[in-house]
């Protein structure tokens, strides 16, 4: 094996050489920071290289130093041990050149396409100081600290005779309530079997948007918008198209906008993968110097060297914090940035430290945070219910989605879409960085929804109207 010593200004730059140098098949054995820039220790087998020389012609940079060249026999890489951790680190240069190569051609249709459409989003969203909203938190002192009033209560005298009448009130209530459950439901089938005599193909579609996931309310809702004269096969083919209207999307405004944006979400739903897809799209259209990544997620163990890695990987700064409180302080040196992205803890609903961390976010209100929830899409409605109805409190700028690949059903995602008038803002259906992460388009949504269901008439009906 034959070992290089390559000195480049950043990352990307050393990536480069290595990849001119010694080929696709180049081991990464060390790297560290050092005056110039970086340095990294790199080795390929002396065969590979030699085809490597033979197929292309050998180009200097200018900003490498004197190479260090070591040659080593096979011998003193035979043990099990060096065979294991050569492959993982030649598995792990190949993905960092993959990523450079695919961040290379990403960046070049981007900017084609801005030439063709002179479109006015040529600039990166503005700095955080100038940005509305927040030029007032970077005019204060670094040091932003909340005063915290302490409130005394004082508890009531309650009587003995108004106890008694608190309960009787109480249960006469809770039966009030069963009266009425039972008369709902009584009239609920009343109700049900009139639809199907009167209007049979409404009541058919509400039946097979129940079959495909969708909850009572929802479908009931969707059903009574078809025509009463409508057919079938039309009627749902005109359902996707009610289905579209009711689906509220966004239009990339993390990346177009900029701003503080924290993901935050239940733990093992995608947030650090997320962040790190939103950020490699950051850098393709605008630069890496504009963005920075934050991760206050350290009891997953290695949750801060993950996001790191990614700042490396990709150009851009990133950070780690012990608590939530470092925040206001992290920001105010990173005013120049367009765009701060945040990985918060990721931690069960029902953990005892979930009420900590949601009370350390209300209390950063005054840094201007948009709030992205980060859901699966392979989640159950109620779990899906559960974490909107945990995090709605901190107000929700919109939905990221992710696992939609591994979903059979996008029904339960888009139900709490529909019922709380939550915008869904991105996508994700792998892990690759940047490519599994999409704008969503409400058409694509409701067709791929809709077509979970178990009914041949139903699809040939909504292939039809693709």
């Amino acid at each position: 094996m034959k070992l290089k010593r390559f000195v480049a200004a950043d990352m990307r730059s050393a990536l480069s050489l290595i990849k001119e140098e010694l080929g696709a098949e180049a081991v990464i054995m060390s790297n560290k920071r050092v005056a110039e820039g970086v340095e990294i220790i790199a080795g390929v087998e002396t065969d590979s290289l030699e085809l490597v020389k033979a197929d292309a012609k050998k180009k200097t940079s200018s900003r490498t130093i004197k190479d260090d060249e070591v040659t080593l026999s096979k011998a003193a890489t035979s043990p099990k041990g060096s065979k294991v951790s050569e492959r993982k680190s030649s598995e792990f240069a190949k993905s960092l050149l993959e990523i450079l190569e695919r961040q290379k051609q990403e960046q070049s249709k981007v900017q084609k396409s801005a030439v063709k459409s002179n479109s006015a989003n040529s600039e990166p969203p503005a700095p955080l100081y100038a940005q509305s909203g927040l030029k007032d938190l970077f005019k204060q002192n670094n040091d932003v600290k909340e005063k915290v009033e302490n409130t005394h209560g004082i508890s009531s005298y309650k009587s003995f005779a108004s106890e008694k009448e608190s309960e009787e009130l109480k249960k006469m209530r809770q039966d009030v309530d069963s009266i009425r459950r039972l008369l709902q439901f009584e009239l609920a089938g009343l109700m049900s079997d009139s639809k199907k005599r009167e209007e049979p193909v409404k009541a058919m579609i509400y039946e097979l948007l129940l079959s495909s996931g969708f909850d009572r309310s929802v479908s009931s809702s969707l059903s009574d918008e078809i025509d009463s004269d409508a057919s079938f096969n039309f009627a749902w083919r005109q359902l996707a198209g009610i289905l579209e209207k009711k689906i509220k999307t966004g239009n990339d405004e993390i990346i177009t906008e900029g701003g503080i944006v924290t993901l935050i979400g239940p733990a093992g739903v995608g947030k650090t993968t997320t962040l790190a897809k939103l950020a490699a799209r950051f850098v393709m259209k605008y630069g890496a110097d504009r963005v920075a990544l934050i991760t206050a997620d350290h009891y997953r163990i290695g949750a801060v060297e993950q996001v790191k890695t990614y700042g490396r990987i990709m150009g851009c700064s990133s950070f780690a914090i012990k608590s939530l409180d470092e925040l206001p302080q992290m920001l105010y040196t990173l005013k120049d940035k367009s765009l701060v992205l945040v990985d918060t803890v990721g931690v069960g609903l029902n953990d005892e430290r979930f009420g900590t961390q949601l009370a350390k976010l209300k209390e950063q209100s005054k840094l201007n945070l948009k709030h992205y929830l980060v859901l699966p899409a392979t989640a159950q409605r109620r779990v899906l219910e559960q974490a909107y109805e945990h995090f709605s409190s901190l107000g929700i700028k919109g939905l990221i989605l992710t696992k939609i690949d591994e979903s059979q059903s996008l029904a339960d995602a888009l139900c709490l879409c529909i019922k709380e008038k939550l915008k869904l803002s991105y996508c994700t259906d792998g892990q690759r960085v940047p490519e599994d992460l999409s704008v969503p388009s409400a058409k694509d949504i409701a067709v791929k929804a809709l077509s979970a269901v178990e009914n041949d008439v139903a699809k040939e009906a909504l292939a039809f109207s693709k």
